[in-house]
């Protein structure tokens, strides 16, 4: 029953998935952002926010977020990785505490740590949902996102990362708004890849015995987290490849 809901869902809200082929010197004015591929989000058991078990969806994010993560370095094309990152006494409601700072909830998934090391990542603690936001200094009012696209010429940014319809979402909207006004210059295209996206799953019977929570099945949560952001602006693809073919299908 809840699987043909979803399915009935999906085709009145149908997201129009596209290939993105990367290749010669027009890639490289394509950035690659990784959104909060943390321990404390992808890891089994790694804390409040983490899956309690083995997760599909998330496990293939991580692989794919890796495998993009490793081509794009290798090219020396730019990356920016956000880290969810939350000081011990500052919650962030709704949520209980996670990913606080000095844990290693806040740290790369394994697969990706080697970003720390690698030349062509940026790496950004931020601490709230949107990347966009929690790029801004508090002191001066400067971002680091904003500055990151204007000093590498970023024309195109291929977002990557969890949760879907929380982070993923809010930073590509928030992008997009800021693209929209002008603050962005030279980006002019968001691409999400929604096989190097996932979100977490909480079924309604599970939901039903916490407190002040409600459900969020995965498979829907992950679509409509991309359906919004095809109709904010984004374009969503299933496909990402490098290689020689005559030019990027966007």
């Amino acid at each position: 029953m809840v699987s043909q809901a979803i399915d009935l869902l999906k085709k009145e809200l149908p997201v129009e998935e596209g290939r993105l082929h990367l290749n010669g010197d027009g890639a490289k004015t394509t950035g690659l952002v990784l959104v909060d591929l943390v321990n404390g989000f992808c890891t089994v058991g790694a804390g409040n926010l983490a899956p309690k078990v083995a997760d599909k969806q998330i496990s293939e994010m991580v692989e794919e977020s890796a495998r993009i993560a490793r081509l794009f370095c290798e090219k020396k094309w730019p990356v920016l990785a956000f880290l969810d990152t939350h000081h011990p006494d500052i919650p962030e409601h709704p949520y209980p505490p996670h990913c606080i700072q000095g844990t290693d909830e806040a740290n790369l998934v394994p697969a990706l740590q080697w970003l720390e090391n690698d030349p062509s990542a940026t790496l950004r603690r931020k601490d709230c949902i949107d990347g966009f936001l929690g790029s801004i200094d508090k002191h001066d009012g400067s971002n680091v996102f904003v500055d990151w696209v204007r000093n590498n010429d970023i024309k195109r940014l291929l977002v990557v990362g969890i949760c879907t319809d929380i982070c993923v979402l809010d930073f590509v909207s928030s992008a997009l708004s800021a693209r929209n006004r002008g603050f962005l210059s030279p980006l002019e295209d968001v691409v999400v890849y929604s096989r190097a996206c996932a979100t977490y799953d909480l079924p309604l019977h599970i939901a039903n015995t916490l407190q002040d929570t409600i459900a969020h099945p995965q498979e829907l949560m992950h679509h409509i987290g991309l359906y919004i952001a095809q109709g904010r602006g984004a374009k969503v693809v299933s496909e990402v490849s490098f290689g020689a073919l005559p030019q990027p299908l966007f």
